[in-house]
């Protein structure tokens, strides 16, 4: 899967993550949704399938401070 094939919810989830890494960094899964207008479950299933893209187009980056807000996501480096 290629960037540029992105559609739909997986689109906005993409686009959501690369503008909450400029503004804030890596982003949660609640900052991710928000941004998208998408509700949770919607988003948790696009960075899902993003995750498990080949090639990988988001990974998880786990939070240098403990919190109940789950771990964080950014863009896979681009080859």
């Amino acid at each position: 899967m290629r960037v540029e094939d992105l559609s739909g919810e997986d689109a906005a989830v993409y686009r959501s993550v690369a503008e909450g890494e400029v503004e804030d960094g890596a982003p949660h899964l609640q900052d991710i949704a928000r941004r998208a207008g998408l509700d949770l479950d919607r988003t948790r299933a696009a960075v899902q399938r993003l995750l498990h893209s080949e090639p990988k187009i988001l990974h998880e980056v786990p939070d240098s401070v403990p919190n109940d807000l789950g771990p964080r996501y950014e863009l896979a480096p681009r080859a």
